[in-house]
């Protein structure tokens, strides 16, 4: 079943009882879902793997426990550290770097080198190919490349 921002408008206690829905129709009846969210938390709360996408590319892939634990991609490492958590509430929102790249004429290379704190030249010129990086984990990044 694909659920495209399916809880995004919803008032959080209604959000709350449409998830549970979610999860205990997927156990009843032994489905899957593909859901589409930008609400990482809701995300960490309904998925067992997650896919990491930026402008159009899949940038990381992982188990949800591993992912936010430990992101790899520099776009990942960017939105979890953005992600409110309990733990950081005296932390300042710090937004990513830079304008975000028109996806109609996205940049050469790996397409998010001009917001990443590390890029190199090597990220302008050549798009990083997504591949195991660890059993069950998968990400499209140079940076792998020197481990």
């Amino acid at each position: 079943m694909v659920c495209d921002e399916s809880v995004a408008a919803l008032d959080v206690s209604i959000q709350a009882q449409v998830l549970n829905l979610f999860m205990k129709l997927r156990e009843d009846l032994n489905l899957t879902y593909l859901f589409i969210s930008h609400d990482l938390g809701v995300v960490e709360h309904l998925s067992d793997r997650v896919v990491i996408m930026y402008l159009g590319r899949v940038v990381e892939v992982a188990p949800t426990e591993d992912l936010f634990r430990e992101p790899n991609h520099p776009y990942t490492k960017a939105l979890l550290a953005e992600v409110p958590r309990l733990d950081t509430r005296a932390r300042r929102f710090a937004p990513i770097e830079g304008e975000i790249p028109s996806p109609i004429d996205p940049p050469s290379g790996c397409h998010f080198h001009p917001r990443c704190p590390n890029a190199t030249l090597r990220c302008r010129e050549e798009r990083p190919v997504l591949r195991e990086i660890s059993p069950d984990r998968h990400s499209a990044c140079h940076l792998n490349d020197d481990h």
